[in-house]
């Protein structure tokens, strides 16, 4: 299957990104590396932060598009929440060079028209947090999941877990960090229940 230009524009700038810092990439290599000239660029993305961004979030609607949708029938609640994270994770793994730009270059030297790239990534990151937030409820519904805290807040730490396991324990053994054992980390916390009787 053939690329179209805007395709072979945001590979080419990912691939770039998976070795090299922002700023010492340029649209003229990315142009190079995609076999389009710099001005086609242009047409697509107002600048290369546009092109981070839009190469980093390509595929995001759907995915929270996914996340809404109603579980196969016969699915726990507790299945539901490990295929969403299992979802998330993969999406987030296939673009972690680009939103490491985003987060560690974020606004700091990065305002450029179409707006820093971390207040980008904030507006849009509130759909996946509200698609989150109703898979949660529905814990509540079935009462897996406490009421007493509002799902947002819920969805949040959810997705702290989710950033921390791909992030700050990527070289901790894989058994350590999985998906199935954060599912339970969220769903029973960190304390050991107390002994009968006491």
């Amino acid at each position: 299957m053939k690329l179209d230009k805007k395709q072979r524009i945001m590979q080419a700038a990912e691939q770039l990104f998976r070795t090299r810092r922002f700023h010492e990439t340029t649209l003229d290599e990315i142009a190079k590396a995609a076999d389009v000239g710099k001005g086609t660029i242009y047409l697509y993305f107002s600048d290369k932060e546009d092109l981070i961004f839009q190469a980093a979030v390509e595929g995001f609607d759907a995915m929270c598009l996914e996340l809404r949708q109603a579980p196969p029938e016969g699915e726990g609640f507790r299945g539901t929440l490990l295929r969403t994270c299992e979802t998330l994770s993969v999406f987030f793994r296939a673009r972690r060079p680009l939103f490491r730009i985003i987060l560690s270059e974020g606004d700091r030297d990065m305002e450029s028209a179409s707006g820093g790239l971390q207040q980008r990534w904030r507006g849009r990151r509130r759909t996946m947090t509200d698609a989150v937030s109703a898979i949660l409820a529905r814990g509540v519904a079935t009462t897996e999941i406490r009421a007493d805290v509002p799902n947002g807040i819920l969805a949040e730490y959810l997705l702290g877990m989710l950033r921390t396991r791909s992030w700050e324990l990527e070289d901790w053994p894989a058994a350590q960090r999985s998906l199935a054992g954060v599912v339970d980390l969220f769903m029973n916390g960190a304390g050991r229940s107390a002994p009968a009787g006491k």
